[in-house]
């Protein structure tokens, strides 16, 4: 007797696992569109994105987490996802949600203010922190799937908890674009589905610090850069 198509399609996921094979999940998280979107694509084919593997990643959701228990008033933690194409979903965890407003807490460390510099650095203390333009782009994605027309970035200091807070106007271009990129990816783990390595595939460029800390490097440094290999 024939199993219902749900079953049967779960069937041969548990038969995909267990032979290690997973399926590729047809998710893009919207943090990752702000990286590089070769790194992207392979971590979905291969199976090994996770946002919240880094030490960075794990305190923010420490930090979120103890906003939502003390402060209240809004909804946090809130998850979100938005139809792609094929089965494919563009999903993401807002930190919070205020009425028609999206809002986004970053937390940072800064150094010590030089009192004999005669200029200040973006981002050296809290009074000449900015928003970095992944932050305006990760909450522009959110207002997009969302349907909300703004949003607002929280940045605090980590030591003592002071923040500044940033208003972010939803545009329609930038999400437009976002969601551009997304249908990049997907093509590429197509491509990789089919044997074939998506060397068109957009990168960060020749940013050692990123490649340096990539799982990815060698696959990389074996196909169209050879400097990555030339620096081992």
């Amino acid at each position: 007797m024939p199993h219902p198509a749900e079953i049967e399609e779960f069937n041969e996921r548990i038969r995909r696992a267990v032979s290690g094979n997973p399926p590729v999940e047809r998710r893009i998280w919207v943090t990752s569109l702000s990286r590089c979107l070769r790194k992207t694509a392979l971590s979905i084919y291969l199976n090994t994105y996770s946002p919240s593997k880094s030490w960075e990643a794990r305190i923010g959701s420490a930090l979120h987490g103890w906003l939502g228990e003390v402060v209240k008033g809004a909804e946090f933690e809130v998850p979100v996802e938005y139809e792609l194409r094929d089965g494919w979903k563009l999903v993401g965890r807002v930190d919070a949600v205020k009425g028609p407003y999206v809002l986004e807490f970053k937390f940072m460390g800064f150094e010590k203010k030089d009192r004999d510099s005669p200029r200040v650095k973006k981002n050296h203390d809290l009074e000449h922190a900015e928003p970095s333009k992944e932050w305006v782009e990760q909450i522009n994605a959110y207002m997009g799937m969302l349907e909300k027309e703004r949003g607002y970035i929280y940045i605090f200091d980590r030591n003592g908890l002071e923040f500044r807070v940033f208003e972010v106007a939803f545009d329609e271009g930038l999400f437009r674009r976002f969601i551009k990129r997304a249908e990049r990816v997907i093509e590429a783990v197509e491509e990789l589905e089919r044997g074939r390595f998506p060397t068109w595939i957009s990168t960060v460029g020749n940013k050692k610090w990123v490649c340096r800390s990539c799982p990815f490097r060698p696959i990389c440094g074996a196909i169209d850069r050879k400097w990555l290999v030339e620096e081992e």
